[in-house]
């Protein structure tokens, strides 16, 4: 093996060892994320903006780590462009976009968390699906109570309004007691429909394919059923045939001593 393929080797073993801790530190944004719009004692504002610099502070140490591990690293770098946008927007919140930054990285470590999910469940297609809906709600019911929230006329007053909304939107139930009204609002709404309507497309394809499946599964047994029985109807009378050849092959023994 030679150097190239050591540290291909060496950066699988990196990436499987840290997927699922910043998947974890990905959603734990979501908390973080939440709590600094909620009306909570300053205390709890200052140790949630803690831990989100703790938690950019892991995803660029785990950059940082594969960058050196990785043979080509300006092609890595290119090719996991949003691990580079995590680390790269916090340092830009002096430009006094801190609202529009913060969601920009939330929507970020979202899609890094969409990447997670595939990895982590493999071959867990239905786990994966309804992982990646969990997060798109709690995702669009954060950005929800940031743009509605103190929006004049607005029905959403906090996170639990906007949860509530969330779940009743990518249900496709849609009550109306709960309403966007900005357009930054309304833009995370379209978003949650597409969600619900794709979530429920592939919940229904997936049951249909596995009464499909039964029934194709059901059919098969049976053809082998059939082929097994006439299997062992030929091995029937091929022991008969046999048995009738070696007592012809015996009787002509006995009629060629008495020759």
């Amino acid at each position: 093996m030679n150097e190239a393929e050591r540290n291909e080797t060496l950066l699988e073993r990196v990436e499987r060892a840290t997927e699922l801790p910043m998947l974890v530190l990905a959603l734990l944004y979501l908390a973080v994320f939440v709590t600094g719009y909620l009306d909570v004692p300053p205390t709890i504002h200052e140790i949630a903006g803690f831990a989100e610099y703790l938690i950019i502070a892991a995803f660029a140490a785990e950059l940082i780590v594969k960058v050196m591990v990785a043979e080509r690293k300006l092609a890595y770098l290119r090719s996991h462009w949003l691990d580079v946008l995590i680390v790269v927007l916090p340092f830009l919140r002096p430009l006094r976009l801190l609202r529009l930054l913060r969601v920009a990285l939330l929507l970020a470590l979202v899609l890094r968390s969409v990447h997670g999910f595939r990895l982590v469940m493999g071959r867990y297609k239905g786990a994966y699906v309804l992982s990646v809906a969990l997060v798109s709600v709690l995702a669009s019911a954060a950005l929800m109570a940031v743009f509605e929230a103190r929006a004049p006329g607005s029905s959403i007053h906090d996170f639990g309004d906007a949860l509530w909304w969330a779940v009743a939107t990518v249900t496709t139930v849609g009550y109306g007691d709960v309403t966007p009204h900005t357009p930054e609002g309304r833009a995370v709404a379209v978003f949650l429909m597409l969600v619900g309507i794709t979530l429920f497309g592939m919940i229904t394809a997936g049951l249909a394919a596995y009464f499909v499946k039964g029934t194709e599964a059901d059919g098969q047994d049976a053809a082998i059923r059939e082929l097994s029985g006439q299997v062992r109807l030929l091995r029937s009378e091929l022991a008969d045939l046999r048995r009738v050849l070696d007592e012809g092959a015996g009787e002509g023994m006995i009629e060629r001593r008495h020759q």
